[in-house]
Formats: C-alpha cells, structure tokens, sequence
C-alpha cells in the first residue's frame, strides 16, 4: 500500500501469528538518530575458529556486561568472505601449505543484540568479541519493533501524503533489460600488464586502449582499439569503464591530465600494486558522480590461460575495494571477469591491503630481481623450491622498472627491508667465511699433530735401534700407519 504496488496473492501464509521481516538497507546508518529513550537493536555477523568452545566464548562477550540477545543462526560462509579468511589466515604466516587442513566451508554467525551499536556495554563486547572472531561485521543498529526514526520516517510521511498513483508493474524492470549487456573498456596503460588484462578482457567485453608509446600493433594482435594519448577525448567518449594500469610514480601525473567532465558517470578502476595512494589520489581529483574501485591483481603476465597449465587465473587472489559506487550492476559486471576466472575474490580496504601485503610484494620482488638466469640455470633434474625460485625470476623479470621503484618509494618501511636484506646477506657471507675458518683451522691442527706423532714414533724407533733390539730406521725414510701403530703397541708394552 505505501509503495502502490501490484498484489500478487493475499492470505498465503498458513500461521497466523507469523510475520516477514524487511530489511531496510542504506549506504548510511541510522546509529546517531538513536537516543537513550528509544530501544535499539544491533545486528551482527563474525565466523569463528574452528575450536572446542568457540561460539560460548563469543556470547560470553555479550552476556558478561548484561547485553541480551533476540536472535541467532548460522549460515555456511560465502565463497568470497572464506577466501578472505584465507587470504588473512595466509598474511599472518599461518601454515596453509596443506590442502587437507583448509576447511571446505565455515558458518557464519548472525545475532541480533538488544543495544544499539554506540552504547558503551556494546563497544566493549564487540571489541572483545574481535578477539575472539577471524571476522566481525556490524550489519546496523536500528529501532526496536520496526519504529522508523530519521530520514526513514521522513520519507515514508512524505509518501503518506502524496497524492495517489497508478500501481507500478512487476512483470518486467529496467534492470532487466541491462541483463549480458558487454561493457566498454578502455584501458591507460599498454603497457605488459595491461596488455596481459585485455586479453581477458576482450573475451567478454569490448576493449579500447591507449598509451604514450605507439602500441597499435600490439592493441592489434590482442583486438583491441588503439587511441593515441592526443586523441584522449574520442577514447574517453561511450565507455563504462576505465582501468588505470599505470605505475605507481606516474598515477598522480595520468589522474591530472584526465578531463574529468568526460569520466562523469563512468566507473574508474585502479590495479596498482598498492592501492592507499591511488585511492587517496582518485578521491582527491575525481569528482562525488564518478565510480572508484581500488584493486590488485595479485599475479601478473607470468599467469596464461592455458588449461593444461597450473598458470591459471583459477585461484589466485584478486583484491579490491568498492570505494564508491553507485552503479552497482555495472561494477558487479566488471567484477565478474575475475570472478568467472575463479580468481579469489577478496573484498577488503585498501589500507588493509596494504598493511597486510605491501612488504611481501616489495621483498618479493626485490627476492626476484635479485635472482637472474645466470644465478638460476637449466638442469635436468629440479626440486619444487628451485622451480619456485625460477618461476619468481620470471615473474618480476617481466615487470617493469618503475613498478618495483613504486612499492619502494610508497612504502615507508621499504628502506628497512632493504637494509635488512642487505644485513642478511652479510650476516651469511660472516657464518660462511667462519665456517671456512673453523674447518681449515680443524684440518690444519690435525696435519700438525700427525706430524708430531711422526716424528716422536721416529724418535723412539732410534732409541730402540741404538739399544740393538731393532735395526736403525733412517730419519727420511716414510713410516705408514700400520708401523706407526706397531711401534705405539711397542712404546706401550715398554
């Protein structure tokens, strides 16, 4: 009736004291138009490890401090919510090697908490029940017995006294019309990874590129349409999305030189290494109707696509953040080139990010340029950690210069890595040279103490010769060690 919607059916339900619940979601709560004289409700979902105990020790958080409950289920985790517990579990150096320890599915845990999410009882036992959980999400407080507060309840007076309208029409929506619609894509950045994403790209989408450099021939192998950098207002006009693969010390410089009122309802994707700076950037120069997400592809053009590879999308961790969005279909479209590549879809902020992965990227690849085929030659025989080590010389062999120069200079503990690395390496070439030392003195001492038993045997042979019980053995003739031993026996029976 509010809505003047069609009703379908009445009287369906064959309990009559049973209800629906309806959700209303928001991109902004309705936390701060709770007062202490209306009665909250907070709802909440976290995943626990798998441990005896472990779901008594979460309510316990709330039950300590007097906090009641009016619900709660579990669910089995979603595929993108147990990659990111994965991929968490894996940044803080947690044993994944072994397949057959990874859980195949978790639960997740939804409560609703009779407290709104400001209140002091709750802060307390949501920041205990964070360590206690691999994850806690707070989904929203609200109103207790659907009391609507706030903008909400403005809106609905507002419908309330509007005049009446025609019932709007179920059978079809306009979304439905948007259903296997192909984005355009256009693409800064030609470069090797840029390149390697179009070829993904074009199998679904249609693809448009540009470059500072002629890249024709190489847009043209792929099927991709080539702009060149002059002609940036015909390559910016009809596409949906913009992927920004530029390195890192040049982001800021292509964001500026961008006209920002042709990128004006577009969605603008970024994919560099590390993604806080981007997105600072984005959300400095872009304007409030421009759509952001911040992402990291977390494997490059060593990956292709073919099946009889392990080198696949299938697998590796694709990471990304919706900064803003508003157009959601068309982000989901986008998202779902990597997601159909089996990619793990990690959804996480681009601090978190970079907090999580930043010094591994950086060490990584300095590990990687820091190994060179001369270092690393072919051999017929080859363990999994020297394939391993020859797999990551490849890998950032193939990246370029700038794109290592941009996680050294934009990350702030990159300079401690890299003395690190540096004390490292003279701390083995230290244990190496005094092992050397240590074993030529050992080999050294031996020599000279067979030496002086040589020659106190060969004193004492003398002796027993000028005493006539043994001919006299001249002083350069050799003694073995048998007789060496024979005349040890002697000097002792002596």
């Amino acid at each position: 009736k509010i809505y003047r919607l069609n009703c379908l059916d009445k009287g369906i339900e064959d309990d009559d004291t049973n209800f629906t619940r309806f959700l209303l979601l928001a991109r902004a709560g309705v936390s701060s138009f709770l007062s202490k004289k209306i009665p909250a409700k907070t709802s909440i979902v976290f995943t626990l490890p798998d441990t005896a105990g472990a779901l008594y020790k979460a309510l316990a958080c709330f039950s300590l401090r007097d906090i009641d409950f009016s619900k709660i289920e579990s669910r089995p985790t979603s595929a993108s919510l147990l990659n990111f517990l994965k991929f968490r579990s894996q940044q803080k150096g947690r044993k994944t090697r072994n397949k057959a320890d990874m859980p195949r599915f978790r639960y997740c845990f939804y409560l609703d908490f009779l407290s709104g999410e400001l209140n002091e009882n709750s802060q307390n036992a949501l920041a205990h029940l964070r360590e206690q959980a691999d994850f806690v999400r707070i989904l929203g407080s609200y109103p207790q017995k659907s009391r609507l507060v706030g903008p909400v309840a403005n809106e609905v007076e507002k419908l309330k006294t509007m005049e009446a309208i025609g019932p709007v029409s179920v059978d079809s929506l306009p979304s439905d019309l948007e259903e296997g619609k192909s984005l355009q894509i256009g693409i800064i950045g030609f470069g090797t990874f840029g390149q390697f994403l179009a070829r993904r790209f074009v199998k679904q989408h249609k693809v448009r590129c540009t470059d500072q450099l002629d890249k024709s021939a190489d847009a043209d192998n792929i099927g991709v349409d080539y702009f060149a950098s002059y002609d940036m207002a015909n390559f910016l006009k009809g596409i949906d999305v913009l992927v920004l693969a530029v390195p890192l010390v040049e982001f800021e410089n292509v964001v500026l030189s961008l006209p920002t009122d042709s990128l004006r309802g577009k969605l603008v994707v970024e994919v560099c290494p590390l993604s806080s700076h981007p997105k600072a950037i984005l959300l400095r120069h872009l304007d409030q109707d421009i759509d952001i997400i911040s992402s990291h592809p977390m494997f490059g053009p060593g990956v292709h696509d073919d099946p009889y590879s392990t080198a696949t999308w299938d697998g590796r961790p694709f990471v990304y953040e919706k900064v803003r969005v508003t157009d959601v279909r068309r982000c989901e479209t986008f998202l779902e080139i990597f997601g159909e590549a089996r990619c793990q879809m990690v959804e996480m902020t681009a601090e978190q990010h970079d907090t999580s992965t930043a010094d591994a990227e950086f060490v990584t690849h300095l590990t990687g340029r820091l190994l060179d085929h001369q270092l690393l030659p072919p051999t017929p025989v080859t363990s999994k950690e020297y394939a391993a080590l020859c797999d990551l010389a490849d890998m950032t062999s193939s990246d370029s210069f700038d794109l290592f120069f941009g996680m050294f200079k934009f990350n702030d503990r990159a300079k401690e890595h890299l003395n690190k690395m540096r004390d490292n390496l003279a701390k083995v070439e230290r244990q190496l040279a005094a092992k050397e030392a240590y074993m030529t003195a050992s080999t050294e001492m031996k020599n000279a103490d067979r030496q002086r038993l040589i020659a106190e045997t060969k004193l004492l042979l003398q002796e027993i010769a000028k005493s006539g019980d043994i001919a006299a053995i001249p002083s350069n003739e050799k003694i073995d060690d048998n007789s060496r031993k024979t005349t040890l026996d002697t000097k002792k029976n002596k």
